[in-house]
């Protein structure tokens, strides 16, 4: 008789979980690279650096939301249910895919998010100017610039089917796609290994930054993704999760959509930088403040979540 994968060791779980989200990644984009190359007309190789291709370059953008809808399908979507599937016999909840314990986190989740921008911006004028070595900051640079041309091509035309289909291909992919990757299932897993929720929202949160590649902006997607981890962890819900993530991308498109400066130049800001400090205070406070009202009306506790993980009932056959 074979048991849930959720019984085993979490190092083996997390070593299954990784091995499982590369392996489908390669093979989906092995199919699909394939599958775009011959609808686009752009080759596999000019694939690998989408940024460096010339704006003009015929379905050059669907060239890059294909490969935006292969990561999302290969990398975080299939992997994630799949792997939720071997752990648990209710898979969507053991990914958090149920209801939150009270509409309100579906508020506080979006508020908490959209006040955290004065303090994400002023974080990443700091991350900006920490003292890297000129080898770590050029190589750095290098990222955040193929980055940059990669996003610009896609935020960088002016009518509204490009603005919706760029809150679907980026604010929707990410929302649901991201946070079932590093919430539903990096996350509980870290939780459950360390026995302490907030650890492991910290944990998943540094792999969540990391894994951008992008480390001019580390610390804030840092903080992002512990406020994420957190309407996670008090909601009880993934969903409180994912719609302040599409809220929050989705916030930053349209806003690119009205005024252009925010994609083609770094050191547009929304804030005016004379009083960004201020400003990053006063949204770091409410951030806090919304975080522990969250945390006073929550009802999620580590034995309700993962008694039954570190206590099995008998054995059950699965497919696994």
């Amino acid at each position: 008789m074979q048991t849930y994968l959720k019984t085993r060791p979490v190092w083996i779980q997390l070593l299954l979980f990784i091995g499982m989200a590369f392996g489908i990644l390669m093979v989906v984009f092995l199919i699909g690279g394939l599958v775009l190359s011959q609808i686009t007309g752009i080759s596999l190789m000019e694939m690998n650096n989408p940024g460096t291709l010339d704006p003009k370059t015929p379905n050059v953008l669907a060239l890059i939301r294909g490969m935006l809808l292969l990561q999302f399908v290969g990398m975080f979507l299939v992997p994630s249910l799949l792997f939720a599937y071997f752990s648990d016999p209710k898979p969507l909840n053991y990914l958090g895919l149920k209801p939150a314990s009270s509409s309100l986190y579906w508020i506080l989740g979006i508020l908490a998010m959209l006040v955290a921008v004065p303090m994400v911006e002023y974080t990443g004028l700091i991350n900006r100017d920490l003292p890297f070595s000129p080898e770590m900051r050029n190589m750095m640079q290098s990222m955040e610039d193929e980055a940059a041309r990669t996003l610009q091509l896609l935020l960088g035309r002016s009518n509204v089917t490009d603005l919706v289909l760029n809150v679907i291909f980026i604010a929707a992919f990410a929302g649901v796609g991201e946070e079932l990757f590093f919430r539903g299932i990096i996350q509980r897993l870290f939780i459950r290994a360390t026995r302490s929720p907030w650890l492991g929202i910290i944990i998943a949160a540094f792999l969540f930054s990391f894994f951008h590649f992008q480390f001019f902006g580390f610390i804030p997607r840092f903080l992002l993704g512990i406020l994420l981890g957190a309407i996670y962890w008090y909601s009880g819900s993934l969903w409180p999760a994912i719609i302040a993530h599409f809220v929050y991308d989705a916030f930053f498109i349209t806003l690119a959509f009205f005024n252009p400066e925010l994609v083609t130049n770094a050191d547009a800001s929304l804030v005016n930088k004379s009083y960004l400090a201020v400003a990053a205070l006063v949204s770091a406070a409410l951030v806090v403040g919304i975080v522990w009202i969250m945390k006073k009306n929550s009802r999620t506790n580590f034995e309700e979540v993962y008694g039954d993980e570190l206590n099995p009932p008998s054995p059950k056959a699965h497919p696994f």
